[in-house]
């Protein structure tokens, strides 16, 4: 499976509920951080993606060997998201309802970017999930 992270609540319970669901069913999770312009200006600090998985895993208790990869990967968060799931040919696409840009409704763009175009079944994790 592959799960989107962009250091929001939203997006690191979507890890926690991915890396849950992985430990319990043996899959193998990939994490995703898409680098935004501001990020690649070095306006904004890259997040410690490692050191979040680590700290979800341990939140949720489930070993480090599922996640195969933590990665970066240029481009706004859907087209990354999508572009990782091709090419590792998941079977599941984890995102949060809402990320860092604080949409006021149920969805966020990228929840609702990946819904639009994925065919690989997506599961959005509610805040309170």
């Amino acid at each position: 499976m592959v799960v989107g992270v962009d250091t929001s609540r939203e997006s690191i319970v979507a890890l926690e509920r991915a890396l849950s669901l992985a430990s319990r069913t043996g899959a193998a999770v990939e994490v995703v951080h898409a680098v935004g312009l501001l990020e690649q200006g070095a306006f904004q600090p890259r997040p410690d993606l490692e050191g979040i998985v680590a700290e979800a895993c341990e939140r949720v208790g489930c070993s480090l060997d599922i996640v195969t990869r933590a990665l970066m990967e240029d481009g706004p968060p859907s087209v990354a998201l999508l572009r990782v799931v091709e090419r590792s040919g998941a079977d599941l696409l984890v995102v949060g309802s809402r990320g860092i840009g604080g949409a006021l409704r149920p969805l966020g763009s990228t929840s609702e970017a990946v819904l639009d175009q994925q065919t690989t079944p997506v599961l959005v994790v509610p805040l309170g999930a």
